[in-house]
């Protein structure tokens, strides 16, 4: 951390304070100890992280404290930017506040999908939007995707993960798209101007479907495959249905935006419909119970992503030239 309390109560920056003196947690009062040796950036650390209540500060690497500090000069030239205020109401420490609106989280290392949405939801309530800064050199594309692994996804928000560059300061937005499976997902990406960060609000500009390859596909199947499982419905439907992939319909290389949404890969809800409505045997809440939704904050609820899923299915269904 980079602000504490001296005996007076007074709070000092690392860079203010002297080694000689004493210093307490602006959180839970324990005694911390200042580090201004050989690393770059000064700061106080705890003798031990559980003395601080709720573990409320983490334990932060040197490029960590690092990013912080400069960020935190970088931002205060163009706004009221607070580092590590204490939100006494959600036990929450940002690690820049900007103006009371924006919190900014960075975070360099993966921790739970449960603990962002958790932290994400805690901003909501105060009315605070949230941008979590991830290493921008973890993200990885191919092509047209990119692949993000359920941690990054967690810390979507309004559609769109950001990164930060550790050695120029440069802040991105990936606006995420269409599901390609796999966790890959279309993208387009933005860089942000620091002075205009307050006021950014993403706006990129999407087609309605996307249609997927049929390489693309096949390494759908493949995976599936890969699983060996007698259970795998992907596999089971197709078999029912006599299916094979190099004679799938046209609608079930068509993507919409709600599959970003689910777990279920593009091919398997698709021919879970398909099969059930060939049968005559399609139930509603059999369906929904059949959706698992992906650990991302704010995004719509069940019922909602589900309608939308049927209404696109039967949109697609529809004009599918290989259906009658």
């Amino acid at each position: 951390m980079f602000i504490a309390n001296d005996e007076d109560g007074i709070q000092v920056l690392a860079h203010d304070a002297v080694k000689s003196a004493k210093y307490f947690c602006p959180v839970c009062s324990m005694p911390v100890v200042l580090k201004a040796g050989n690393i770059k950036v000064p700061h106080f650390s705890h003798h031990h992280i559980l003395q601080c209540s709720r573990y409320l500060y983490k334990r932060e690497s040197v490029l960590h404290l690092k990013l912080k500090h400069d960020l935190y000069l970088e931002l205060n030239r163009h706004y009221n930017t607070a580092m590590e205020y204490y939100l006494e109401s959600i036990e929450q420490i940002p690690d820049l506040l900007i103006e009371y609106d924006l919190a900014l989280e960075i975070q360099l290392s993966r921790i739970s999908p449960e603990l962002i949405l958790s932290r994400t939801e805690g901003y909501y309530k105060l009315g605070m939007r949230v941008i979590w800064l991830l290493d921008e050199k973890e993200i990885k594309t191919d092509g047209t995707y990119i692949h993000l692994n359920h941690f990054q996804l967690a810390t979507m928000t309004g559609n769109a993960i950001y990164t930060v560059d550790t050695e120029t300061l440069v802040i991105t937005a990936w606006h995420i798209g269409h599901s390609g499976g796999l966790n890959r997902f279309t993208y387009q990406t933005e860089r942000l101007v620091t002075a205009e960060l307050l006021a950014y609000k993403p706006c990129p500009e999407w087609s309605e479907t996307h249609l997927l390859s049929k390489s693309a596909v096949k390494r759908l199947i493949q995976r599936e495959k890969a699983q060996k499982s007698v259970l795998n419905p992907t596999l089971t439907y197709m078999y029912q249905l006599a299916m094979a992939s190099d004679d799938f319909p046209e609608f079930l290389y068509i993507t919409s935006f709600e599959e970003r949404y689910i777990l279920n890969s593009p091919i398997e809800w698709k021919l879970y419909i398909y099969y059930h409505l060939s049968n005559g045997i399609f139930d509603r809440d059999q369906f929904t119970d059949f959706i698992r939704l992906r650990s991302i904050s704010n995004i719509p609820d069940k019922k909602t992503v589900v309608r939308s899923l049927l209404v696109f299915y039967l949109k697609v269904f529809r004009i599918s030239k290989d259906i009658a």
